[in-house]
């Protein structure tokens, strides 16, 4: 069974190119990228990067929405795709037609960039918008090709150390160099630090600000927000203008086009402004300081939770990754704005206490049971020692009465049975792994069936299989590969119990079945030599050779998949 989503489903990946970002699943399985998937380690439940070994193309299937209590939601199959915990504590796949009212795993936190970027590259950032930005250097620009730059217009360049951007080599521009928009004499350096304050004033770009071609506008009816705007715009002596609406807004204009193209490149504009894709690879205090620009600008803030109001559905998606990334328990949801219009609105709330949201986790009611009897404890010695008026409290926990259990009260077990020299080594990471619990209030059918996509995260054989997705973010689970066209060989066949009950197999009995399908052309990439596979001509069965690939020191490229079924 494979679970797996349609081609347009978002999924947060790192690449070495890129860094942490987000990708749809249908282009990142045609494309096979060297990239890392966000995934929970099953042990530790730890979220951690884990490199894919393989992408799978899966025929049409009838595609569902699932959505969970926070907001979060998830297009997929209905096989297994969503994890949850079972009876003793241990990770257990779901399958998504069957996981409505049930707790499943989303990320309390994601992971950090190892090497946060500490500067940005205006050349880099610009990309190829540059046939109107022109770079400066005491001491040459570097490699020109003059040939499309009039004669007149070479003349006024040269005497001024200048060229046009779009004429240089970009690795030979000096990294002293400066930029500047044609005809301003508003200069940047090439390299701008990425601070806290940079960070800051993105967030607050994003809630409450605009770009036209030659100018940035930031309103809001505090004053002190846009002076903390304008000393920051003043270290790069960009001029600005201050003036007032009629119904009272401060608003803050930078004269400048050059910053405008800077803000528009990283966070868009308009309607369409969001937290820039290089966030993601920021470092935690810049990323924590674009957070409370955000709020600055069109946030909420009371004891215990923040909330954020925007009428930008890619922008909330991306604020309840952000909360994520924060270690802030987030939900997300939207209703229609009490205007003429009747727009759309939807609101991000985040808690910094975890018990306010999220705070129950499915009842690993046998494990606790396990800890209680190995601990030597009845349950009046527990319900005593936690703080309860009688043991049924205990006994309602063991016996299941309860699916779910606070995340309080799981603590409370676990010192208790510490203190008994009871092994808690699973409750801790259930209670200290970067995993979260969310309850799935729908499973709808989206009326679409079509081609889906999956991914295997299965690093040197390990059993790690599941990534992060959808829209807020949501840990879903992935299988091994198909048959690759083109494979030779013995096929090794994969067996795993994902129940909580043992499973007799004896001789004879039908436990697999083979499925062929027939290609409607040559394979354009045949699983064999030219892709570097691993398996090819195999006899018998075989352990993962994932060691062998580049990354692991070994000299092969990959191309996993092979005779795995």
């Amino acid at each position: 069974m494979h679970a797996s989503l349609p081609a347009d489903e978002q999924i947060f990946l790192w690449t070495p190119e890129d860094g942490f970002g987000f990708h749809r699943i249908g282009d990142v399985v045609a494309a096979e990228p060297n990239a890392h998937a966000v995934s929970f380690d099953p042990n530790s439940l730890g979220v951690h990067t884990f490199p894919i070994t393989d992408f799978i193309t899966n025929p049409a299937k009838r595609v569902f929405e699932v959505t969970l209590d926070s907001g979060r939601t998830v297009r997929v199959t209905r096989d297994h795709n969503l994890f949850t915990l079972d009876e003793r504590g241990r990770t257990a796949r779901l399958a998504s037609e069957d996981a409505v009212g049930e707790y499943v795993m989303v990320p309390g936190t994601l992971p950090s960039a190892s090497t946060p970027e500490t500067e940005l590259d205006l050349l880099d950032v610009l990309g190829d918008h540059t046939d109107d930005v022109t770079v400066y250097a005491t001491d040459g620009v570097g490699t020109v090709d003059w040939e499309g730059v009039p004669s007149g217009s070479r003349r006024h360049y040269r005497s001024r150390g200048s060229a046009p951007l779009s004429a240089t080599k970009r690795t030979t521009v000096p990294a002293d160099a400066e930029l500047a928009f044609k005809g301003s004499d508003t200069r940047l350096p090439r390299t701008i630090p990425v601070t806290p304050e940079l960070g800051w004033l993105l967030g607050f770009y994003v809630a409450e600000g605009y770009a036209r071609r030659k100018q940035v506008v930031l309103g809001q009816k505090e004053h002190e927000p846009l002076e903390r705007v304008a000393d920051w715009f003043a270290r790069y002596d960009t001029p600005v203008s201050w003036s007032q609406t009629s119904d009272g807004v401060h608003q803050l204009t930078i004269c400048s086009a050059l910053w405008s193209r800077i803000f528009r490149t990283l966070a868009a504009a308009g309607s369409e402004k969001n937290i820039p894709a290089r966030l993601w690879n920021w470092s935690d205090e810049v990323v924590e300081a674009f957070y409370e620009g955000l709020l600055d600008g069109d946030g909420h803030r009371r004891d215990g939770r923040d909330t954020l109001y925007t009428a930008n559905e890619a922008l909330a998606d991306r604020a309840t990754y952000l909360g994520s990334r924060l270690g802030y328990a987030t939900s997300t949801y939207h209703r229609q704005r009490d205007n003429d219009a009747q727009s759309d609105e939807w609101a991000v709330d985040f808690y910094e206490d975890a018990h306010k949201r999220g705070q129950y986790v499915p009842n690993p009611s046998a494990l606790l049971r396990d800890l209680r009897e190995d601990a030597g404890l009845t349950m009046a010695d527990v319900a005593d020692a936690i703080g309860r008026s009688s043991k049924s409290s205990v006994s309602n926990v063991e016996n299941r009465t309860y699916d779910v259990v606070t995340r309080e009260t799981l603590a409370r077990l676990r010192d208790c049975y510490a203190d008994h020299d009871a092994d808690v080594s699973r409750l801790d990471a259930i209670l200290n792994g970067n995993v979260r619990f969310d309850r799935v209030e729908s499973v709808e059918d989206t009326g679409r069936v079509e081609t889906t996509y999956d991914l295997e995260v299965q690093p040197r054989g390990r059993r790690v299989e599941n990534f992060l997705g959808g829209f807020g973010g949501v840990f879903l689970s992935n299988t091994a590969g198909f048959i690759d066209p083109g494979f030779h060989g013995k096929i090794t066949l994969e067996l795993s119990n994902l129940g909580t009950a043992p499973v007799a197999l004896t001789p004879d009995m039908r436990i697999s079945q083979l499925v062929f399908t027939e290609l409607s052309s040559p394979a354009e990439r045949p699983y064999g030599a030219a892709r570097g596979s691993k398996y090819q001509d195999q006899d018998g069965p075989q352990a993962s050779r994932i060691q062998g690939d580049a990354e692991f020191g070994g000299d092969q490229s990959g191309g996993g998949g092979g005779g795995d079924a």
